[in-house]
């Protein structure tokens, strides 16, 4: 998400879900690979089949806006959920669990500083969580300690550890901090990692960040999403006409040929080629401006 725009109403956005016509059937009742689930800023997730069509909102139980998803390796859906109080005393501030049929679990975790953005799982259903406000801190959380769980004060731009994602190697985590790098902490060896861009990326203040096969990422900045190569160079940005520029959340398809983009300023989320820059489908989510911040696939 964009940290200065107004946060849209929740019930503008709900009422928009509620336009939509339920596609139902015994396959819509769980999630299946390559469902596509959209976090909106006011709450609600978009939950889409993978063939295009719009299954049904997600509403949760708890309060605060909708930034980050993951899953974790039984398929459940987690969102992040930003402070709603300015100073982060009053809802919100928390992770919010959904089952695989989409049914609230309620807030799970603690210890978090304030405002966690992002999350995701590694197989051994480790989560990691990156916070956006405060210090700014990653918290590495492994299966039963989410009472306890492991800090990294990492180095920061502008909004902490904004966007993660972690590379094959199992400790590195790649990730923005609404600026103009993409950053790297070894969580392993608990040191931070020299900046993984040769250059400040174009658009200048990153978003989500996705790393590739091989050995490079992609990264939404804002006025493109720009790809870089395993040295850390841009080799080339993507972008789709008549779009307005502001990318933020992104994630790969399950073949890694191709990713989806999520625009911040038009509520639409594209399918992009990833070796040619071609669109190949596209998901309205008839939504405000400034509501669409992320974006999963759940593989």
């Amino acid at each position: 998400m964009k940290p200065t725009a107004t946060h849209a109403s929740s019930l503008l956005v709900a009422c928009s879900l509620l336009l939509f016509s339920v596609s139902g059937g015994a396959d819509g009742l769980s999630f299946a690979p390559g469902d596509v689930f959209i976090s909106l800023e006011p709450g609600p997730v978009q939950w889409w089949k993978a063939d295009g069509t719009f299954n049904r909102p997600i509403l949760g139980t708890v309060p605060g806006t909708g930034e980050g998803m993951g899953f974790d390796v039984s398929g459940n859906l987690y969102v992040a959920r930003w402070c709603l109080g300015p100073a982060c005393d009053g809802t919100g501030n928390t992770v919010e669990m959904f089952n695989v049929q989409g049914h609230s679990m309620g807030a799970v975790g603690s210890g978090y500083d304030c405002s966690p953005h992002a999350i995701l799982f590694d197989s051994t259903n480790t989560a990691y969580i990156g916070q956006a406000g405060c210090t700014g801190a990653l918290m590495k959380v492994p299966p039963g300690q989410d009472r306890n769980p492991t800090i990294f004060n990492v180095a920061w731009d502008y909004q902490g550890s904004f966007w993660i994602d972690l590379a094959p190697d199992g400790c590195t985590i790649f990730y923005t901090s609404y600026g103009p790098n993409v950053k790297r902490f070894d969580t392993c060896a608990g040191v931070q990692l020299p900046d993984f861009n040769a250059a400040p990326v174009p658009g200048g203040v990153a978003h989500d960040v996705r790393v590739l096969p091989d050995g490079g990422v992609i990264v939404a900045t804002g006025a493109v999403i720009s790809r870089l190569d395993r040295n850390g160079v841009v080799t080339g940005t993507y972008a789709v006409t008549g779009e307005p520029s502001y990318w933020a959340g992104l994630d790969l398809a399950a073949d890694n040929t191709s990713f989806w983009a999520a625009n911040y300023e038009s509520s639409r989320v594209h399918r992009i080629d990833l070796a040619t820059g071609q669109v190949i489908a596209t998901i309205d989510a008839h939504t405000p401006a400034h509501t669409v911040v992320a974006v999963r696939v759940r593989k």
